[in-house]
């Protein structure tokens, strides 16, 4: 039916494609809707938190942690590398992830200390996501608390080497079933 090495040829390219799988970055995007506002006192259930990390699995085992992740951006800043002209310090402190288990970060952020005023803000996924501000005269706070009823939705972008093991498996078979129609 099959040569031996016709096999042994498409078993080696799917082996080079799936260890190549690892090795490639890896994106999600990511929002959570539905938050507990603390000064409001009420469930937002439209609030969310956007954001967006690329990685690379550099072990293999299927998990993200922080020392593989390359970007972090969360509602839109960047807590990975620079942190932009507004922000004085920021950063990604905690971070782990594998498919099918929950996403967990702490982030922090910061404005310039020796200004006029101050702002910062830090999330911990799962708990709450706390903005403050205080200026001469004043100070601001917003917070949004994880509940049971706050949703993670999340985004996979498929790895180049996924499609690459499907085109060969679909190859493989419609070899198959060329040969079968032969015979």
């Amino acid at each position: 039916m099959f040569k031996p090495s016709l096999l042994i040829a498409s078993a080696a390219a799917a082996a080079a494609l799936a260890t190549g799988a690892h090795a490639e970055p890896l994106s999600r995007e990511f929002t959570y809707t539905g938050f507990y506002h603390v000064e409001g006192g009420q469930f937002l259930p439209n609030a969310s938190l956007y954001g967006y990390f690329d990685s690379d699995d550099r072990n293999g085992d299927g998990r993200i942690e922080l020392s593989e992740v390359t970007s972090f951006i969360l509602n839109s800043q960047q807590y990975v590398g620079w942190c932009g002209p507004e922000v004085f310090m920021c950063g990604l402190f905690d971070f782990s992830y594998a498919p099918g288990s929950a996403l967990n970060f702490h982030t922090a952020w910061s404005t310039d200390p020796w200004g006029e005023g101050v702002a910062g803000g830090s999330v911990i996924s799962g708990v709450e996501a706390k903005e403050h501000s205080y200026w001469p005269g004043g100070s601001a706070s917003y917070t949004l608390r994880w509940t049971e009823d706050t949703m993670l939705s999340m985004s996979p972008v498929p790895e180049p080497a996924s499609y690459g093991m499907l085109a060969l498996g679909l190859g493989v078979l419609a070899l198959s079933a060329r040969r079968r129609s032969r015979s």
